[in-house]
């Protein structure tokens, strides 16, 4: 993602290494039993907010982005990435989402949760690191941290939904490869998904049946912000800082070009949740797209303020 013009466009009311081959479930459970409480090892804890206590398993969701960091760097179309893609579709399975499949040529991984009222909201987070950073770049919190949240909230989110039904979306393919600009090579996974939904595509809801896109990256870091991005949808962040009763929601930042940008551009309303500035009060943060970008830089508390938020906003939206 990248600060970016988001082009003017309408939109529609809310209302209408190796190691990896290896990892197993019960490794991963042996991750999450090692995650420990607040953080993910520096001692910092993210601010408190005052919002409901919830199903959302924080710690579980620490564990989570553990198992992707274990990995290594995770571009897309490399062997790390495509091993995550298996491991993402085997949780997403275990957390009972129907109809998962990893799509083609991006390894989108895909699938539903059933809900009670017509139409779809559409909840993603993009899995793939950005190529060429270095050895160690990791992304902890980019992207981590998002598809940490969203596999979370295919666990918690209750069944039946009492809303329309949500639509999981874990892209691949957001960063932009080498010294391509994100506006020419970023989000190639997500218009990838949107270009399926015009014809109800490998997996993907019609696009016509989309009511909403709610899209979580960069949600981990331990001094959590998340203002209203400039193009997102007004109301469907009140419902996550009315949800959370404040921090770490309030405020306004400048647009960022992200993988919500595509559903604008269909038409859908949509929300990134993201905090940029990770690691300082300007954007983008001193942590942004290098290998500072670690376990360490993650909180539990944060994760779980945003999970928290999320299992109440997300069925209330119609």
């Amino acid at each position: 993602m990248t600060l970016a013009h988001v082009p003017n466009v309408p939109l529609v009311s809310v209302r209408r290494r190796d190691g990896w081959a290896r990892i197993t479930r019960g490794l991963l459970v042996a991750l999450v039993g090692l995650a420990i409480a607040g953080c993910g090892g520096d001692g910092q804890t993210a601010p408190a907010g005052g919002g409901p206590t919830s199903g959302f398993d924080s710690q579980r969701a620490l564990g989570d982005v553990r198992a992707q960091v274990e990995l290594g760097p995770r571009p897309a179309g490399s062997a790390a990435n495509r091993r995550q893609t298996r491991l993402l579709a085997a949780e997403l399975r275990r957390a009972g989402v129907e109809g998962v499949r990893i799509q083609r040529p991006h390894g989108n991984v895909v699938g539903t949760i059933p809900g009670r009222s017509p139409g779809y909201v559409v909840v993603g987070a993009h899995h793939d690191t950005k190529a060429g950073i270095g050895p160690d770049f990791v992304g902890a919190n980019d992207g981590a941290s998002g598809v940490a949240v969203v596999l979370g909230l295919a666990r918690d989110l209750p069944r039946p939904l009492p809303g329309p039904s949500v639509a999981i979306a874990l892209f691949d393919a957001e960063e932009a490869r080498g010294a391509a600009s994100f506006a020419e090579d970023g989000t190639r996974g997500s218009r990838q998904y949107v270009a399926y939904a015009a014809g109800a595509a490998q997996g993907t809801p019609p696009l016509e049946r989309i009511r909403a896109m709610v899209l979580f990256d960069m949600v981990g870091d331990c001094d959590l912000q998340l203002p209203r991005e400039q193009g997102s949808d007004e109301a469907i962040y009140d419902l996550f800082a009315e949800a959370a009763g404040g921090e770490p929601f309030g405020g306004v930042t400048s647009a960022i070009a992200d993988d919500h940008v595509p559903f604008i551009e269909a038409g859908i309303p949509a929300v990134d949740l993201i905090d940029f500035s990770f690691g300082s009060d300007r954007s983008p943060g001193p942590y942004w797209h290098t290998e500072e970008d670690t376990l360490d830089k993650v909180c539990a508390a944060s994760l779980g303020a945003v999970g928290s938020a999320a299992l109440e906003a997300i069925p209330r939206i119609r």
